[in-house]
């Protein structure tokens, strides 16, 4: 049984920090963009760990940079980047 080619896959790793008193608030906007997710939280130190995933490089700049333009943040940095061609398991 023949499979269904997958388009590629962009994975991003991406660390934020916002203001510690504003980050359930930076959460649910940050949740709202394309392709991102919100996997860690920690309201101490006001860092969040999101990952965001894109089509093609262009689209996963493109969303970094959305990223980074929202209220509040401070810093947003790709710390990791996981790429899969057609075919390839994640």
């Amino acid at each position: 049984m023949a499979t269904a080619a997958r388009a590629p896959l962009n994975l991003s790793g991406i660390l934020v920090v916002v203001p510690p008193e504003r980050i359930q608030e930076c959460a649910a906007d940050l949740s709202t963009l394309p392709g991102v997710e919100v996997h860690h939280t920690d309201p101490a130190t006001g860092r969040l760990i999101v990952v965001q995933e894109a089509d093609d490089v262009a689209a996963e700049m493109a969303g970094l940079t959305a990223i980074k333009a929202r209220p509040h943040v401070r810093m947003a940095e790709m710390v990791y980047h996981y790429f899969a061609t057609e075919g390839e398991e994640p």
